[in-house]
């Protein structure tokens, strides 16, 4: 599905000119132009360009052209059609466009507050989404319970941007590094690079502006014989289930680390609320570590299932 956003239009633009400026190509237009008549031989550029046989009905250095814009965005920007196969207007990856989001934030936001785990998105059991698009296109960010445990993050960092690798960032949290990697191989095309200079995105919009990856499905099957990308994630249905014994764990988890803290043998009474958002900034880095292993790293997907 392309962007309702894009839209085509037919353009013209001099090649003789040494800067390329499209312009809309408009019926009206053609009869008061100079370059559509007789009159083009009289134009400073033409005349630095001189052809044995030139055309007297309009300028031989005029050419149309069919291209591509976004009427989301404040400037129109003309992508000639030969190069839109390069954006991502034409596939369902529009969805994380930064324009489009603006426009479709307020729908965006009221999906995650009613659920924080939309049904439409599979999840690996280290706490990564993925939205897999019918065109092949994908993208792939961290789940509100990681970024809700977290709270934030001072810097986020990529291992690998494109080609074909298991999708890997750092996140620096209160000065401590920890690794998250995506459970399958894929092929990237690209990451959010926004993250570098605002992490807040990924805590603030975890599903939208806060996306890490995207890329495209590979072609063909694993060497170890591992077929579609969703194969062991969690299906949309199943994610509220999983949620409540994932919150289950974590909450007993900080009790043991509430007893560690009182030196005490038994467990800490608790209030039996939830556990406590952003975590990261109140843990000790033994704590954050011993964490981070039990739910968020790689290790968390050999932990066998209840």
């Amino acid at each position: 599905m392309r962007c309702p956003f894009l839209r085509e239009a037919q353009v013209k633009f001099c090649q003789a000119s040494p800067y390329r400026k499209f312009i809309v190509r408009l019926p009206e237009q053609t009869a008061r132009e100079r370059c559509s008549s007789p009159d083009h031989v009289d134009c400073p550029a033409a005349r630095q360009h001189q052809e044995e046989r030139p055309s007297l009905s309009h300028c031989p250095f005029l050419h149309e052209s069919l291209v591509q814009y976004c009427t989301a965005a404040s400037v129109a920007k003309y992508v000639p059609y030969t190069e839109s196969a390069n954006t991502r207007c034409g596939t369902e990856s529009h969805r994380y466009c930064e324009l489009f989001l603006a426009i479709s934030g307020p729908d965006q936001e009221a999906r995650e507050s009613a659920d924080r785990f939309p049904r439409e998105l599979h999840y690996s059991p280290n706490h990564f989404w993925l939205d897999l698009g019918e065109d092949g296109t994908f993208h792939i960010g961290c789940d509100a319970f990681l970024t809700s445990t977290l709270g934030s993050a001072e810097r986020v960092s990529y291992l690998q941007e494109k080609g074909a690798c298991q999708p890997s960032v750092v996140l620096s949290v209160g000065g401590i590094d920890l690794p998250f990697v995506f459970p399958k191989e894929v092929t990237l095309t690209g990451t959010n690079t926004l993250l570098r200079t605002d992490p807040d995105r990924l805590f603030a919009d975890p599903y939208g502006r806060g996306w890490l990856f995207e890329g495209t499905l590979p072609r063909r099957r694993d060497e170890n014989g591992n077929g579609a990308i969703t194969d062991s994630l969690i299906a949309g249905t199943e994610a509220a289930a999983w949620a409540a014994e994932e919150s289950k764990r974590l909450s007993e988890m900080l009790q043991q680390f509430a007893s560690d803290r009182a030196r005490s043998p038994m467990p800490v009474l608790a209030d039996g609320g939830m556990p406590e958002e952003s975590l990261g900034h109140v843990l000790s880095r033994q704590e954050l570590l011993r964490l981070h292993t039990a739910f968020f790293s790689p290790i968390a997907l050999w932990r066998p299932k209840k």
